[in-house]
């Protein structure tokens, strides 16, 4: 694979020490930290939590191509650097122990431009993006709840006047005008993203206003969206028995019931929403989604259908489509509608699992290993794409990187029957695994 490199007695015998690996690593991480919000005993613990993979003389250690998502440090033994195509490749530097690669896979998730191969046998240490994301994620939690509640402080002083002005005011008349003033704060409040206020400001509205249900809706909307799915439905029924002829009201209670799984009483719901108000796009879209749950394919689509045409979410639709095409054996009608879908935005990643599932049922995993990176890379916490690069990997004999998948997968599924046919499949690969243990 290119030319041949000189192998020097000192490097066979040169082996990092783990202290010197610790400071190389944390050394590298605190150039990138900043990127992800990172503190200085985050950079130490993460530095400390870098794993050891060996690697026999010509084993590839990262193919060109491919999103190793990593930073690697040789920690002892020789890696070549090959750069161009397999054929024509060639050898253009040589890592040492105390080299590192891959800074800018673990920075911006880009794939590897060059392929690295062990020229002795190697120790390599990984520290992989997702180690990091957990942390990243918890300092932008804290970074911008310091920021909400900052800003949000006046809004909550304003509230509790609201309050107090509250228990003074006894005229009907007068209540229903003044409930005006936080519900405008609760929107503002609500563009800003500042939770706690909406909720509040909201409430005080609903106490003002009894016999009005659009305070109700809109706590409702604020309960769906925070996960409290009985305080929503308790807010849309009481929205509902004020105005039953809200298709609004219908709507989310359908979104409510197939939140959790309830898809008999959600087509109830989206079909009396429909007769409220025909042509609402959205609700055709919610409506077929429902449908197709309960495997009533062909009215589901008739439904997408109609969402198309009135102008309605055209990814989201299509991909939905292209899934329930791919659910009916139409593996031509699930490419085409699928990268419709991807014509409008290319970084949607269930369009890209439907791709890759596609050409793993036609016997062709190569092919389909690039959409289903591509759909992880998208969106990591996407289980479909998991299993599906799982079954891929497996495929192509990568136990290791199977198993990492449809562990990812396993710990993402929703129902016991998927985890049993994914727990199948880690058995036969944990087997594979003892019977070839890596050198």
């Amino acid at each position: 694979m290119g030319d041949l490199v000189r192998i020097t007695e000192q490097s066979l015998v040169q082996r990092l020490s783990p202290a010197e690996a610790y400071t190389i690593i944390r050394q590298r991480l605190g150039w990138l930290a900043p990127r992800w919000g990172l503190r200085a005993a985050d950079v130490g613990r993460l530095a400390s939590q870098t794993r050891t993979s060996t690697y026999g003389p010509g084993e590839i250690i990262l193919p060109k191509g491919v999103r190793g998502d990593c930073l690697g440090l040789v920690v002892q033994g020789q890696v070549a650097v090959h750069v161009g195509d397999r054929a024509s490749a060639r050898v253009v530097v040589v890592l040492m122990p105390g080299s590192t690669f891959g800074e800018m896979m673990l920075a911006e998730g880009l794939p590897s431009s060059t392929t690295l191969q062990a020229l002795t046998r190697c120790e390599v240490r990984f520290l992989r993006r997702t180690d990091i994301r957990p942390l990243a994620m918890e300092r932008k939690a804290e970074h911008q709840t310091a920021q909400r509640w900052q800003l949000a402080r006046s809004a909550l002083i304003a509230l509790a006047v609201l309050s107090w002005a509250m228990v003074l005011i006894r005229q009907p008349a007068t209540r229903q005008v003044l409930a005006m003033i936080p519900m405008g704060l609760g929107q503002w409040c609500s563009e800003r993203e500042y939770d706690a206020c909406t909720q509040r400001a909201w409430q005080i509205s609903a106490n003002l206003a009894p016999d009005d249900p659009i305070p109700l809706l809109a706590l409702g909307t604020i309960y769906f969206d925070s996960g409290d799915i009985a305080a929503a439905e308790r807010a849309f029924l009481a929205a509902g028995s004020l105005a039953d002829e809200l298709a609004e009201v219908h709507n989310n209670l359908g979104l409510i019931y197939a939140r959790q799984s309830e898809h008999k009483r959600a087509i109830d719901e989206f079909s009396t929403a429909l007769e409220l108000e025909p042509g609402a796009a959205a609700i055709e879209h919610n409506l077929a989604l429902s449908l197709q749950a309960l495997g009533h394919y062909d009215e589901a689509m008739a439904h997408y259908e109609t969402a198309l045409a009135l102008g309605g979410p055209q990814t989201e639709t299509l991909v939905n489509m292209a899934i329930a095409l791919y659910e009916m054996d139409d593996p031509a009608g699930a490419v085409e509608t699928a990268e419709r879908a991807l014509k409008y935005d290319d970084a949607l990643a269930a369009a890209h699992t439907v791709l890759g599932a596609v050409k793993l049922d036609a016997q062709q995993p190569e092919q389909a290993l690039p959409h289903l990176q591509r759909a992880v890379a998208l969106d990591w916490d996407y289980g479909e794409a998991q299993f599906y690069l799982g079954m891929a990997y497996k495929a192509l004999g990568q136990v290791d990187q199977a198993i990492l998948s449809l562990e990812q997968s396993l710990a993402r599924a929703e129902d016991e029957l998927t985890r049993v046919r994914i727990r199948r499949y880690l058995t036969e690969l944990y087997e594979v695994q003892r019977e070839n243990p890596a050198p």
